[in-house]
């Protein structure tokens, strides 16, 4: 837990140093307490973060301790504090006190295919995977594969970037060949897949996209069932018994995900969705524009360092890195992983979980991840139904399922990150500061986000190093009326976390898909894959 305080340094009689006695015993108190947090911090550290950030702590604790200093040392040393306190957490990069430069840029098809000890980002375009220092940009090697490929596992959450896969797992393009890499890439097996076959006994071209994809701790996950072409006509107020009958009866075969050793093949957890008729209502519709629907029964698995999961229709099942099973149900609900350790079942009623998805609390609302959260063991927030007549509201949940605090609100609300005391959410069009053990509002900006439904802007991530927050806006893809163009564009904004105040900001063209910390370091898929600095 990295808990300080985020208030501006120049509010009250904080600006210099203590001019008395009594005020220097306050003084010497809240070093004392900024000692103990800095302390905490360290003890859980590895022994390499503490080599690392050994000189820089010694002095920045021994000059809380003792110094007397001016206003703009006396801040510059709080912002060390602050960034010291929460090196290596999820999303926490360098400083921001300055705009960012490009400082490397690579070509890459998507995001980030992997990330690897040390700081190494493993990028794919299809047919060559490259390992890139994220430093630096330095190319630390590469892997070719003659048809193409999908490599990962993906990153998607905070947490997912800050934990460095020990392999990199690759899928080749028809899906039958796994090769899986080390974290210098050499390989270290390759074996070919035993998938579904069509009558003439080649690989069945009906199948799901993804039907097998890189997943968590060195595996792959194996779509089979469910794979057949069926179609069955659909419309509202039809008997959801008899079209399951109708399905079953054209070939129709329950979906089962197989999570297999990459290397081995040895089977680590197996998971099937049986359709039920209630289920059927949480399937899509196909329409063919002569007036008749069909059901869309396409299976598909999700895969990240966090957690596998196959799902059809609305209904979920999800396999963890140690192979046990969470059953989501059979509503619309999903999953994901909390920095801390553990999972939220997130719905209308929403489980903590512990790692091995045991469930631990219900929320009796929809709980929410933030972007960044550098207080992991700190309650869950979560998005709570109207009570008494009121608002909906932002609540703080402890991990026994009861709120800590609540902040009413009159629109969906999306929490941005939560750094030492202050959490950062965002609506349609407002980002707010709220104090995270109260609730309590501390600044509002209303004109910050373009929310024009046509070519207004969306967050596509956030970092911070501390003391400001760095938000990623990308602008809606617009087509020229005339020509027929696309364009998009893009803004990064640096917003000082004590007061809302921008610090900095700086615009550019072309798309902006994500922004992540990788070790620390800055990096940034669109178009390209660019680090900066």
């Amino acid at each position: 837990m990295a808990t300080f305080e985020l208030v501006p340094d120049d509010d009250g009689d904080d600006d210099g140093p203590p001019a008395d006695g009594s005020d220097a015993d306050t003084g010497r108190a809240a070093s004392a307490a900024l000692r103990d947090r800095a302390a905490g911090r360290w003890r859980r550290l590895p022994r390499r973060g503490r080599v690392a950030v050994a000189a820089g702590t010694a002095v920045v604790v021994l000059a809380a301790a003792t110094a007397a200093v001016a206003p703009g040392l006396l801040d510059a040393r709080d912002q060390r504090l602050r960034a010291e306190a929460i090196r290596g957490m999820p999303g926490v990069v360098g400083d921001l006190s300055e705009p960012v430069e490009p400082t490397w840029s690579l070509p890459a098809t998507g995001s980030v295919a992997a990330v690897l000890p040390d700081g190494i980002a493993v990028l794919g375009d299809g047919t060559t995977v490259t390992a890139v220092d994220a430093a630096t940009g330095h190319t630390v090697w590469e892997h070719h594969f003659d048809a193409g490929g999908q490599c990962g596992p993906t990153p998607w959450s905070a947490a997912d970037w800050a934990t460095p896969a020990e392999t990199v797992v690759c899928v080749g393009s028809d899906g039958a060949t796994v090769t899986v890499l080390d974290p210098a890439g050499e390989v270290v097996g390759e074996r070919q897949l035993d998938l579904p076959a069509s009558a003439d006994d080649e690989v069945d071209e009906t199948l799901p996209w993804p039907h097998v994809m890189p997943a968590a701790g060195g595996s792959v996950a194996v779509l089979d069932g469910g794979l057949s072409a069926v179609s069955v006509p659909w419309r509202e107020g039809d008997d959801a018994a008899s079209a399951l009958r109708t399905l079953r009866d054209s070939g129709w075969s329950d979906p089962t995900m197989r999570v297999e050793d990459a290397l081995t093949g040895e089977v680590r957890a197996e998971v099937t969705i049986r359709l039920t008729p209630d289920d059927l209502g949480g399937c899509g519709i196909t329409a063919d524009g002569l007036g008749d629907s069909s059901l869309d029964l396409q299976p598909w698995i999700d895969a990240t360092p966090s957690w596998t999961t196959l799902t059809l229709c609305g209904a979920s099942r999800t396999v963890t890195p140690a192979g046990d099973t969470i059953d989501l149900g059979d509503g619309a609900r999903t999953l994901s992983a909390l920095p801390g350790g553990g999972y939220v079942a997130q719905g209308d009623s929403s489980d903590l979980l512990d790692e091995h998805g045991a469930a631990r609390a219900t929320i009796d609302g929809w709980a929410l991840t933030s972007l960044v959260d550098t207080e992991p063991d700190g309650p869950v927030l979560a998005l709570l139904g109207a009570t008494d007549g009121g608002s909906a509201s932002l609540a703080a949940v402890g991990h026994d399922g009861e709120p800590v605090w609540r902040h009413w609100i009159r629109a969906l609300t999306t929490p941005l990150a939560r750094v030492g005391d202050t959490v950062v959410v965002m609506d349609e069009e407002t980002v707010t500061a709220l104090d995270t053990a109260t609730g309590e509002e501390r600044w509002r900006l209303g004109d910050l986000v373009d929310a024009d439904p046509e070519a207004g802007e969306y967050v596509t991530g956030v970092v911070t190093d501390g003391t400001r927050l760095l938000l990623a806006l990308a602008s809606n893809t617009v087509q020229d009326a005339e020509t027929g163009e696309t364009r998009s564009g893009h803004r990064l904004v640096a917003l000082d976390l004590r007061d809302g105040s921008t610090a900095w900001e700086r615009a550019g063209e072309g798309a902006l898909w994500g922004l992540s910390a990788v070790d620390g370091h800055l990096v940034a898929a669109g178009d390209r894959v660019v680090g900066l600095g």
